[in-house]
């Protein structure tokens, strides 16, 4: 399934992109066998034994990106190298499921054991948030702290006192925090049409080019929409819609049928290992990806707020694809070696 799914986001960049994008993109897939074959050498067993330093480093790059980063769509979360950027996000998200993982092996029962969480989560959440303005990749963050604690065994009631304090706060604390182009983002898809030409422009022309693919779509190349630049980020935020446009509904729910096998064979894998460390990092990786996706198609339907959120393995961008690389690498080697002892 990832194979495929690489497959539709090479052919839709191809599509859209520029002749230098195009290449960067396959760049970046011919690159992919770095990560997977690195993890395959070094084993379960090691990859744990580097959480802590992964950690480290990692909240040392997001400290020095939201200081000297590059400036995009008002986030300071890139890092200017030659020929590409980097989003060190990308695998402080990895970094974070992998320490996270290692303090929660207790089921939760009281709230001394969110202790651990809060600790490790914290300092990464505040460095994204406040430190680079990254909203989305905050919710990405709080959706696989959320994952895992249920996978873990969080008690119910301990859930819905969550989400009242989480209905209270985000009015009342959060918003009030954020930019105004940033609560632009996380509402104009309520209400695009109040401002067709600006900052509901990106919604209203997705939602169009997805609708004129119909059953069977334009073909490769001649989606009117995305081929007439009226599709903003057609082959970042909004690469689903070109995507949709070409290929047609056949298309999107072939699309959508690939992401569903590869997070029901994540399950599974899950669900063969003993170790709770290890389902733990599995779940983990599968709130990473599965609300990427969701988040991505949602905003390009138009039932979702814009967040800057790659579509996994399909949207253009290098740093996104070694990093989905080395999160589905993990989970496979964790699954191979599920057996052998730390």
């Amino acid at each position: 399934m990832t194979a495929l799914i690489l497959g539709i986001g090479l052919l839709t960049v191809s599509s859209v992109a520029t002749s230098d994008n195009i290449s960067k993109q396959a760049l970046g897939a011919s690159l992919m066998i770095v990560p997977l074959v690195v993890l395959w050498l070094l084993g379960r067993r090691k990859i744990y034994s580097l959480t802590l330093p992964l950690y480290l480093i990692s909240l040392g790059l997001l400290a020095l990106v939201s200081v000297i980063g590059v400036e995009i769509n008002g986030n300071r979360n890139w890092f200017a190298l030659p020929g590409f950027q980097f989003q060190p996000l990308e695998f402080g998200k990895i970094a974070m499921i992998l320490m996270l993982a290692r303090y929660m092996r207790d089921p939760i029962q009281g709230v001394r054991d969110y202790v651990p969480v809060v600790l490790i989560a914290a300092p990464i959440l505040a460095l994204v948030f406040i430190g680079t303005g990254d909203t989305g990749g905050a919710l990405v963050l709080l959706a696989i702290i959320a994952g895992m604690l249920l996978v873990r065994g969080m008690p119910w009631r301990h859930v819905l006192i969550a989400g009242m304090a989480l209905a209270i706060a985000i009015p009342t604390v959060v918003v009030p925090r954020l930019k105004p182009y940033q609560v632009d983002r996380l509402t104009i898809f309520l209400s695009p049409d109040v401002d067709p030409r600006g900052k509901g422009y990106q919604y209203i022309q997705s939602r169009i080019a997805i609708g004129s693919g119909g059953l069977s779509g334009k073909g490769y190349k001649q989606g009117t929409q995305s081929q007439g630049g009226f599709v903003p980020a057609d082959h970042t935020d909004f690469i689903f819609a070109p995507w949709a446009e070409e290929q047609g509904f056949i298309g999107a729910v072939l699309l959508l049928a690939c992401y569903v096998a590869l997070f029901w064979r994540m399950a599974a894998m899950g669900g063969e290992c003993q170790n709770s460390n290890d389902r733990l990092v599995i779940a983990g990786v599968l709130a990473l990806i599965g609300f990427q996706v969701l988040e991505n198609i949602g905003a390009a339907i138009g039932v979702a707020p814009l967040t800057g959120l790659t579509l996994p393995l399909v949207s253009y961008g290098i740093s996104s694809l070694l990093a989905t690389a080395t999160a589905l690498g993990i989970v496979y080697v964790i699954h191979r070696d599920r057996y052998n002892e730390f």
